[in-house]
């Protein structure tokens, strides 16, 4: 399972030195660290078209990814924030640069590691003439003990972790000064015993077996109303909800696949809604902002409706917001541009059981038993009738002998 949802990575400056381009960033996970990060120039060069450093803005950078078949390039994205506003800006990358944000995205957790193969120096902070000094930081000063790592021990992390390319490297800011970071609490690590992990890491143990074994169907195509014969999807909408986590508990009962489509203004009530999905590995799709038919507006508000719904998923996430599911599947040519334009794949369905309407448990069982449900997508919103519903729908369709998915 992948655990980059948790991490960080901000970009603080892009600089260059003895004719070589490097990224200034912040990366966070466990510990908050500045480091150089040595890119190709090219990168460099389309990541600076779009920054600017003079203080007014933040950019996160993003652990997504894209290959471009048209220009036969890879794409990311940075989000810059200002105040309240929130912008995606796509560049241009390299192989290089995939490797190297592919390192920060699945190395191990930091904290982990220095328990298990270093030991914190207890040494202060330590200047030497001609050095960088580093810029420590905590994560948050809430109940963590502080640890002095020593630069030899970073660069042991940054070994095993990042240390996956002769042509790209990421570099400490100073090659002897200590950094500052977070720790866990030094008496919960001494009261556990030496072979005993804490409860947390138990749990997450716990967690990635449960989730490694919820199937899924990877959608390639821009707009998609099926899937394989053999397989069904349960998809949810107008989420985030007081039904979320109920419905997703049934789901992980059974092990079984589900994608929420949630709109935006929901999302603003039950954040922790849309944590807890994508803490079970549930896909989470963008459903509006307001929930407006979109053939009603112009191309810019359509936007504007997709985007900052993206945006407020993102900002709890951490992970791009790919699917995109319009309101009472409303869509037009402006709409397909749009999806064109960000790389989203639009959602729509073949199985409409009306659960909205009928608001009955078993009039939804009874449409699924009777629609052939083999290769389908079904729609379905968040409910007290389809809670009721769910278990034996799943149960119908696992008899049929097919597969309930997530769709990614």
């Amino acid at each position: 399972m992948s655990v980059y949802h948790s991490k960080l990575l901000e970009l603080l400056s892009i600089e260059n030195n003895l004719n070589k381009s490097f990224l200034r960033v912040k990366y966070s996970f466990e510990i908050d660290i500045e480091l150089l990060w040595e890119i190709d120039t090219e990168t460099a060069i389309s990541l600076k078209e779009s920054t600017d450093f003079s203080g007014k803005f933040k950019y996160r950078m993003s652990f997504h990814t894209s290959w471009n078949s048209n220009i036969q390039q890879h794409r990311s994205y940075i989000t810059r924030t200002y105040r309240d506003n929130s912008e995606k800006i796509y560049f241009s990358c390299s192989d290089e640069y995939v490797r190297g944000l592919n390192a920060f995205k699945h190395s191990k957790q930091i904290n982990q590691i220095l328990n298990d193969k270093l030991q914190p120096a207890r040494n202060t902070e330590v200047k030497q003439e001609g050095e960088i000094h580093p810029k420590g930081k905590f994560l948050n000063n809430r109940k963590h003990k502080v640890a002095w790592i020593t630069v030899a021990s970073f660069i042991v992390i940054s070994t095993i972790l990042l240390g996956f390319s002769n042509n790209s490297y990421f570099n400490l800011l100073s090659s002897k000064t200590p950094v500052l970071a977070e720790s866990v609490e030094k008496e919960t690590i001494e009261s556990l015993p030496k072979n005993e992990e804490s409860p947390a890491k138990e749990e997450i143990k716990k967690n990635e077996n449960i989730i490694s074994e919820i199937p899924f169907v990877q959608l390639n195509d821009a707009i998609t109303f099926s899937i394989p014969d053999g397989k069904v999807a349960l998809t949810f909408d107008d989420g985030p909800s007081k039904y979320t986590t109920e419905i997703i508990d049934i789901l992980k009962k059974h092990t079984v696949g589900g994608t929420f489509f949630f709109t935006g203004e929901n999302v603003k009530k039950y954040p922790e809604y849309v944590k807890y999905a994508q803490s079970n590995n549930y896909s989470i799709g963008s459903h509006s902002m307001y929930h407006k038919e979109l053939t009603n507006l112009s191309l810019h508000n359509q936007e504007h409706e997709i985007i900052q719904a993206n945006l407020l998923i993102e900002e709890l996430t951490n992970e791009p917001v790919t699917l995109f599911r319009p309101p009472y599947g409303s869509n037009n040519e402006s709409t397909i541009e749009l999806m064109e334009k960000h790389q989203h794949k639009m959602v729509l369905w073949n199985k409409d059981p009306k659960d909205w309407k009928v608001q009955s448990s078993n009039e939804i069982i009874n449409y699924i038993r009777s629609s052939n449900p083999s290769g389908s997508i079904i729609l379905l919103h968040e409910s007290q009738a389809v809670i009721d519903a769910l278990p034996s729908i799943i149960s119908y369709l696992h008899d049929e002998g097919l597969e309930v998915v997530s769709l990614k």
